[in-house]
């Protein structure tokens, strides 16, 4: 009797070059989903068209920038309750309101306590906003304050990822507050670019900046919001967030290095597409805790259903 064969499995898989093509033409797919949908969704997040049109005295930090994004969102508090957690932003002074276990894995030394600093929410201009610690990376881990409007606008310049220190800053970064009647506030943020990245600039900000300067900026945003509302930014959730994304990371980087090897490596190419686009969810879309954790479930048990056999 003849032996039924398996087609998933790693003796009857295709040539290296089949699954290494197969795993190429499912990153463009993702690429092209995340160029054409994903990236349009959160260049702009929380912004009204009027608000992407409008002017502020920020804007002419860059001259003629090459980009520019505006990210709100609404806060249900006056301005004179959301600007000083505003205007303590800093690594040294209250910190970002963000993934603060992400920043300080990679050393930036966060404060972790959500209080209120008085004596560090004053502004000059040529002030400087710390965003790593002053005495790592060569001390260039800053930005400069350069447009100030006193419990309105924090307006600051900086160097993109890349840019030599020698080199006169091609960005800025801007916090804009506007009341809404008497008890509401938007929170703008502004982001500008110059035009003169290079071609592997360019890609790299694309890829791997921007969506990550996203993750931390709306986590911010949305910190802001709770803090300023009289409530807590979570920390301990947000903590649990984290650790769900690596799970689906490493679901992620295992399905693809089963495609590779050939194990089951139909299954694992879909699990690795399914992965990236939980991995997007989670990090990009920011769910729950509960909802975040069951969907790395999915991922995991997708990832075991293609396993060897």
């Amino acid at each position: 009797m003849q032996t039924p064969i398996d087609i998933g499995s790693r003796t009857t898989a295709p040539s290296v070059l089949h699954r290494v093509l197969a795993l190429l033409a499912a990153c463009a797919l993702l690429a092209a989903a995340f160029a054409t949908i994903v990236r349009p969704w959160y260049w702009n997040w929380g912004a009204t068209p009027e608000e992407r049109r409008a002017t502020f005295p920020s804007d002419r930090i860059v001259a003629n920038p090459a980009g520019r994004q505006t990210r709100a969102i609404t806060i249900d508090a006056p301005p004179d309750r959301v600007w000083p957690w505003v205007a303590q932003l800093g690594q040294d002074r209250g910190g970002f309101y963000s993934y603060d276990l992400l920043e300080n894995l990679v050393g930036c030394e966060m404060p972790t306590a959500d209080r209120l600093r008085p004596d560090r929410q004053q502004w000059n201009v040529g002030d400087t906003l710390w965003l790593y610690p002053p005495r790592k990376g060569d001390g260039q881990g800053y930005m400069t304050l350069r447009r100030y409007v006193p419990e309105r606008v924090l307006g600051f310049s900086g160097r993109a990822f890349g840019t030599p220190p020698t080199a006169p800053d091609n960005g800025s970064w801007s916090f804009i507050l506007q009341p809404i009647g008497s008890s509401g506030t938007r929170l703008l943020i502004r982001g500008q670019g110059a035009a003169s990245r290079s071609l592997l600039g360019r890609t790299f900000d694309r890829s791997i900046f921007d969506p990550a300067h996203f993750v931390m900026e709306r986590r911010m945003m949305i910190g802001i919001k709770q803090l300023a509302e009289g409530g807590t930014r979570h920390r301990v959730a947000n903590h649990w967030a984290v650790l769900s994304w690596l799970l689906v990371f490493g679901v992620w980087v295992t399905a693809a290095v089963r495609v590779l090897r050939g194990i089951r490596w139909r299954a694992s190419l879909a699990t690795f597409v399914a992965s990236a686009a939980i991995f997007q969810v989670l990090t990009l879309a920011q769910p729950s805790a509960v909802v975040g954790w069951w969907l790395a479930g999915l991922a995991a048990l997708l990832l075991r259903a293609g396993g060897p056999r």
